[in-house]
């Protein structure tokens, strides 16, 4: 599972912390692990090729945390974009 953080003017955001966590079967969530974006805002996480639902989130200080769900269905690169609001 590849991604980027971007900011709201669309630029990459380096160094904020992205979490991965696994749906479970009844709608709860299991945490994974974590990375800090690179300096070019990216992240990536490997995962194992079985069918499942995944949640990355990201926090900014001060902000509520975005989130975007993945579902995992076989080998593949997988990737997702997160859009983070502005620093209050």
């Amino acid at each position: 599972l590849s991604g980027s953080v971007f900011d709201a003017d669309g630029r990459s955001v380096p160094n904020v912390k992205v979490e991965l966590f696994r749906i479970l079967e009844d709608g709860s969530t299991k945490k994974i692990d974590s990375r800090v974006t690179t300096g070019t805002g990216s992240f990536k996480f490997r995962l194992a090729p079985d069918p499942a639902k995944y949640r990355v989130s990201v926090k900014r200080d001060g902000a509520e945390p975005v989130t975007k769900d993945v579902e995992i269905d076989g080998a593949a690169v997988y990737r997702v974009a997160l859009s983070i609001p502005p620093k209050q």
